[in-house]
């Protein structure tokens, strides 16, 4: 692969974000998950929940709604096809069984190119309180 610069880099995983802020709103857009969350792929929320990719799918399902508004998003390429992207989102959801939340998160993922595309590695959150 060639050298990809910081700042393509980010570009690239702005739109990601964006696109998998679509995929688990009302669209649901497994396909879209399915390509750019590697096989392995961890995610530790806010609360510590540790889920592989059939968890976070099963919380997928359980979304009425989700909106995100990126406020931040740093990226750092470690290698030619890795990079650690973080920043900051206010989040929006609504789940079955009446639940809604309203969060701003801290983030941090590691994203390596596969198969000529960027997958997630791990994403993990942090809730910033008081933030919203």
């Amino acid at each position: 692969m060639s050298k990809i610069t910081a700042e393509q880099a980010r570009e690239e995983h702005v739109a990601l974000l964006r696109a998998w802020t679509q995929a688990v709103g009302t669209v649901k857009d497994y396909g879209f998950l399915d390509r750019h969350l590697a096989d392995g792929w961890r995610y530790i929320d806010y609360n510590g929940v540790h889920r592989g990719k059939a968890e976070y799918l099963k919380l997928v399902d359980s979304m009425l709604s989700y909106t995100q508004e990126l406020r931040q998003c740093d990226v750092r390429i470690v290698k030619d096809d890795v990079a650690i992207v973080s920043g900051i989102y206010r989040a929006r959801a609504e789940l079955k069984g009446d639940v809604k939340l309203d969060n701003t998160i801290a983030f941090t993922s590691i994203w390596e190119i596969q198969d000529g595309q960027w997958k997630a590695l791990v994403h993990h959150t942090t809730r910033i309180p008081d933030a919203s």
